[in-house]
């Protein structure tokens, strides 16, 4: 477990984390709520989860990533064999991107638990 909420890590922090997690074997639960990483970073954090086999739990809420880089979390979900929680809120990632994600679990069958509160944007 890894605990770096509010910790000002940036886009720069996220990509070295991204990094790590691509050749990770144990950690399992990643949190870096409040740090800024906008959408680079989310996007980096995206790819590692694409090859990642271990980690099961992903708090990235208040981070800015935007729309474009939460649909390359979705992306990422249909071939992510093990997260099972993700937190996305607080990110104005945008109606499309959500529903995008939303529909993850139809191929990840370990996906169980997702939240998207407080993302600012409204979704008529």
């Amino acid at each position: 477990m890894l605990y770096l909420n509010h910790n000002n890590i940036r886009s720069k922090g996220a990509v070295a984390l991204a990094k790590a997690l691509e050749t990770n074997r144990t950690l399992q639960q990643l949190h870096i709520y409040g740090n800024g990483i906008g959408s680079q970073g989310a996007a980096a954090i995206a790819k590692a989860l694409e090859t990642n086999t271990t980690l099961h739990t992903l708090s990235m809420g208040k981070n800015n990533i935007g729309s474009q880089s939460a649909a390359a979390i979705a992306k990422a979900l249909e071939t992510n064999t093990t997260l099972q929680l993700l937190s996305l809120g607080s990110n104005d990632i945008g109606r499309e991107s959500a529903v995008a994600i939303a529909k993850a679990p139809v191929t990840n069958t370990t996906l169980q638990e997702m939240y998207f509160d407080d993302n600012g944007r409204r979704w008529e």
